[in-house]
């Protein structure tokens, strides 16, 4: 009989962000003959969307209470279920509770911040209760193991994914892009405009944009995402670089590679990035990276072939950053080959196998 998980998300399938596509890419890796995986999302419409063999998304439920109660009725038809996942520390109660109820192993995903600001002793408990943990970058594992009581080796980091559609193209220069935004160069920066997440580092762009335009008259900034903080970063931009910045709004998934490779630089100093996912799609296709310091960005951005990492609070050293990341021209994506989807599948694969391996702990009831 093939291994089940049910699986507690907050989006997945017909949601955007990075988290939604990890937890595709991880059940996409997870799911094949021998594995079955039920989706039980807060938010996300899969309606429409053709679903991997193996895989099966629930109807989506935000509200907390009704979200317990169908989650309970899934678990019941579900059954027998080998592992409960849980894909983020604030669905914590239910997935432990039911694992405890199916008697299934309980394995905990953690992306950063979910981890690094919620320090409450419920939280906690929780975390230690987990026979697995797995966290996007080494950053979210240091800082994690400083305040769970866990042993090292239950914590285990499974970084993003890169998919195959994030390759090198033909360049600006080479498809005559000019047109459309000048000689450039173009920074571009893709990223949600939440006020919640204002730590990407949009404003630190706009700040030194002036001084970047005294050496590059023609340098432009696009910025592609949407949020609630659009207004507020518009009128920003606005004030400290009149002309300079171009909001795209939200850009789909599919034409992100042809939006990468029209960019001279990417650009997000960010400075409690998880990992960002977007650092090495950018990379993948070409085009160099400039992040900053502070979270997981350091995994994403391992050497200079991929780009580089800056304190976003010194203007100079900013400045100075993106001057010589646009020259050094073009990324390696060879660095990028240890984050492709093969690599990540086995280490997933690994991870399962090692967690299934784990003796089933007794039934509460149910």
């Amino acid at each position: 009989m093939a291994s089940r998980i049910l699986a507690l998300v907050g989006d997945c399938y017909g949601a955007r962000g990075g988290i939604a596509r990890y937890n595709q890419d991880l059940f996409e890796a997870l799911a094949d003959g021998d594995v079955e995986i039920l989706i039980l999302p807060r938010l996300g419409d899969a309606t429409g969307i053709d679903l991997p063999p193996g895989i099966r998304q629930a109807a989506a439920i935000f509200n907390r209470v009704t979200f317990s109660a169908a989650a309970l009725v899934a678990a019941w038809r579900f059954r027998p279920v080998d592992v409960v996942f849980c894909g983020h520390v604030f669905m914590a109660p239910l997935a432990f509770v039911l694992a405890r109820l199916l008697g299934a192993r309980y394995w905990l995903q953690t992306h950063g911040t979910d981890v690094w600001n919620d320090r409450t002793a419920v939280s906690r408990r929780l975390i230690e209760a987990a026979d697995l943990v797995s966290t996007v970058s080494r950053e979210t594992r240091r800082i994690l193991l400083t305040w769970v009581n866990l042993p090292p080796d239950r914590v285990r980091v499974l970084p993003d994914t890169v998919r195959d559609v994030f390759t090198p193209g033909s360049s600006r220069s080479d498809r005559g892009d000019e047109a459309t935004y000048g000689p450039g160069p173009v920074l571009l920066t893709v990223a949600r405009l939440a006020a919640s997440e204002r730590y990407k580092g949009h404003e630190a762009i706009f700040s030194v944009l002036p001084a970047l335009r005294r050496k590059f008259p023609d340098l432009v900034h696009l910025v592609a995402g949407d949020g609630d903080d659009r207004g507020r970063l518009e009128a920003a931009a606005a004030e400290k670089a009149p002309g300079a910045v171009h909001f795209l709004g939200y850009v789909p998934d599919a034409d992100l590679p042809d939006l990468y490779r029209r960019a001279d630089l990417y650009v997000m100093p960010s400075t409690e990035e998880g990992f960002g996912i977007v650092y090495l799609e950018a990379a993948a296709c070409g085009l160099r990276v400039l992040g900053g310091k502070g979270g997981g960005t350091a995994d994403a951005i391992p050497d200079e072939r991929v780009g580089a990492i800056v304190d976003p609070a010194d203007r100079d050293a900013l400045v100075t950053a993106i001057v010589r990341q646009l020259e050094l021209g073009r990324a390696d994506p060879s660095a990028v080959e240890p984050y492709r989807r093969p690599h990540f599948a086995a280490a997933a694969r690994a991870l399962y196998a090692r967690l299934v391996a784990q003796p089933r702990r007794k039934k509460s009831g149910l």
